[in-house]
Parts: structure tokens; C-alpha cells; sequence
């Protein structure tokens, strides 16, 4: 295995000068759930249909419709698939530091860089029909609804909904809590293994060689990742090689047996059972079911967040439809 980047998701969302993305995920129709991880943008998510399970930090959160939930910048979190029910959601990605303005007083812009750097945090679960939620859902749908030309005629319309989401939002931020840092703590015990199934998931990785990148015995390594992650290392690694194919039988015409080879999987005959168990249908299955309708553009590294790269012919960051969350994804 080549040395693991020690890095946090590395995908730029958004222009390099203007970090805002709107992302739309379908649970399970292109993606059962999205790993841990973690970026420097704050996501939000509205909950149009369904429920899903989402994990913040420590926090296990069963979302459903008309739900908004934050991750704020820097927190670990990932989505999956509650039970059987499926889930429609939207995730607002944007880097704080695109409202840090000379024009404000310092009040405003030290309360802008408390939230940059993490000493206070927005709530993380708004429920559907509180005060704060009906206050946020404008705006919030305002991005969402305008999301195809974020980078055209709707940027002054973006910043105008971010900064009165952040007016919203800054009379509920708390201080970051002692049990998210301790999380956060040990989460970054994890982290070099969780890169290296992000940035490495096609080669072979084994329990020995996660322990070794955390410098952890094998023993501790695999309780500490249990213990955070809600799953073996094995089953996560899994979860995300299969959740690669997935992607890779929507937007390609590979053959199955080259899709396995490229996910991670040396025996196609084990990957199908895989599949099967985890998405319910055979490979081949789900590609003709994928084939109905018309294909997501997603990059290459996106591991299941579906947007159109922005350019300057186009407005529009991203499509109809997206195979993850992040929760986010």
C-alpha cells in the first residue's frame, strides 16, 4: 500500500475563491450511506423526504422530513441509510471566511472568526417546525432553489442568504463542548486509516496496516475504530469500496469484472455477493436500473458527491440529482 495522504476530504467544493456548493443526495438510489469525514466548509442539510441516520461527532441523529442539521467546519460526520426508509436531502457546503468583511464592526466579525475556528458551534439538529427552523428555511431554500446558477447571477443572492443565515444563526452558537473535543481527539487518532480507505480504497489494506499508519497496536486500533465509526474496519472498507462501484456502474461502461478490480475487489464472484447484500440487487442489475435515467456528472474523485464543475461557461454547479451527504454526500 502506498503511504497514505493524512489528510482531511481534500475536494474543493465550489471555485477556489468562492467555497459554496449545494449538494442533492438520494438514499438508497445511488448511495447507502457516506464515511466519516471531515472539511473545513460547515454543511447544512435539509431533509426534503424520508429519514436518514447521521452521525455528528459523537451524535446519532435519526433525521426526517423538514429536518436541518449542521455539521460545522471541521466536525466529523457521515450518513447512512435508516432501516429501509429512504431519504431526499439537500447539504449546503460554504467556508465561513466568505463573509469575513471589513465593512463590519468587530463584534460581527469576531463572532464570524469564533465560528471559523471553532470555539463556538451552531446547534447541530434543528427539528422541523421550531422557531429557529422556520427562520432558516427561507433562505436555505432560497440557496437551494437558485443552486444552478450559484455562480452566475445568483452570487450576490448567495452571500445575501449566507449572512442572514449567520444572523440567524449567531444568537444560538454555544462554546464548543468538552465532550465534542475529547471526540474530536480521538477521532483524530483514526484519521490516518479513514484517509487511507478514502484515498486508497482499490489496493489492499488490511487491519495491520490501518493500525500501523494510527501507530496503534491491531488490538487498540480495532476497538478505538469500532468504537467511533459504529463499525469494524473491515466492514467500513468495504462499505465505501462498494459504495466506489456503485459509482463507477452509473457513470461508466466498464465491464463489471473491471469495476470489481478497480474498487478493491481481486474475486468478482465475492463482490457480487457484496453488492447483492449491501444494495439489494446484483451489479448488472443496478447499472440497467441507473441506465433509465439520465446519468449524474460527477468528478472522478467524488466518492458519491454528484455537482458539475464550475466553470465560467457555466452557472450551475450541480445537477438534478447526487449519490451522497455528508452528511456529507
Amino acid at each position: 500500500m502506498n503511504p497514505p495522504r493524512l489528510l482531511h476530504e481534500s475536494k474543493k467544493h465550489g471555485k477556489e475563491n468562492f467555497a459554496f456548493s449545494v449538494y442533492h443526495s438520494l438514499v438508497p438510489r445511488l448511495i447507502r450511506s457516506f464515511p466519516f469525514h471531515w472539511h473545513d466548509e460547515i454543511e447544512i442539510t435539509f431533509i426534503k423526504s424520508g429519514s436518514a441516520l447521521f452521525t455528528i461527532s459523537s451524535r446519532k441523529i435519526a433525521a426526517k422530513e423538514g429536518d436541518i442539521l449542521i455539521a460545522n467546519a471541521k466536525y466529523p460526520h457521515s450518513v447512512e441509510q435508516l432501516g429501509t426508509s429512504p431519504a431526499d436531502f439537500f447539504s449546503v457546503l460554504f467556508n465561513p471566511g466568505l463573509l469575513i468583511n471589513p465593512a463590519l464592526d468587530p463584534a460581527n466579525l469576531a463572532g464570524i472568526q469564533d465560528i471559523i475556528s471553532g470555539r463556538t458551534v451552531f446547534p447541530e439538529e434543528i427539528p422541523r417546525g421550531t422557531p429557529l427552523n422556520q427562520r432558516l428555511l427561507p433562505w436555505l431554500s432560497e440557496l437551494i432553489e437558485n443552486r444552478h446558477r450559484s455562480y452566475g447571477d445568483f452570487q450576490l443572492g448567495v452571500l445575501g442568504c449566507l449572512f442572514m443565515i449567520f444572523q440567524v444563526l449567531n444568537s444560538h452558537a454555544l462554546k464548543a463542548g468538552r465532550a465534542v473535543r475529547e471526540f474530536r481527539v480521538e477521532f483524530s487518532k483514526i484519521q490516518p486509516a479513514v484517509d487511507a480507505v478514502i484515498n486508497h480504497y482499490e489496493q489492499k489494506i488490511s487491519v495491520k496496516d490501518a493500525a500501523r499508519v494510527c501507530c496503534l497496536s491491531e488490538s487498540h486500533f480495532m476497538k478505538l475504530f469500532k468504537r467511533i465509526t459504529g463499525k469494524s474496519f473491515n466492514e467500513f472498507l468495504i462499505e465505501h469500496r462498494l459504495n466506489m462501484a456503485a459509482k463507477m456502474l452509473r457513470d461508466t461502461g466498464d465491464r463489471i469484472i473491471a469495476i470489481a478490480a478497480s474498487s478493491g475487489f481481486d474475486n468478482q464472484s465475492y463482490f457480487s455477493r457484496m453488492f447483492l447484500r449491501y444494495y439489494g440487487m446484483t451489479p448488472g442489475e443496478y447499472r440497467k436500473m441507473n441506465r433509465s435515467r439520465p446519468p449524474a456528472k460527477v468528478p472522478a474523485q467524488d466518492e458519491g458527491k454528484s455537482q458539475e464543475t464550475p466553470g465560467a461557461a457555466k452557472a450551475a454547479p450541480e445537477p438534478e440529482e447526487k449519490t451522497a451527504p455528508l452528511l456529507k454526500d
